[in-house]
């Protein structure tokens, strides 16, 4: 994890392509995924915070291979 987490605050995705807003990789890029485990202490929550961000981007990635968008939003959560 990078040492101030706070900027990850500011990579948000955006909601047409699920690109980060603020770097343009595909979210949630490396100082997103920092926030997320930082706001989101319990693995559980966090888990169950990105199924509902995994939702919404399918609908707007639905050229996307499932599995894809799991690894995408899912397997990075695992600790």
């Amino acid at each position: 994890m990078t040492a101030d987490v706070s900027t990850g605050a500011q990579h948000q995705p955006d909601p047409a392509t699920y690109a980060c807003g603020a770097c343009t990789l595909p979210w949630p890029c490396a100082p997103a995924r920092d926030y997320l485990i930082a706001t989101t202490p319990d693995h559980v929550q966090l888990a169950m915070r990105m199924w509902d961000e995994l939702e919404r981007a399918a609908r707007a990635l639905a050229d996307r291979h499932p599995a894809d968008l799991f690894d995408r939003f899912l397997r990075w959560t695992e600790r």
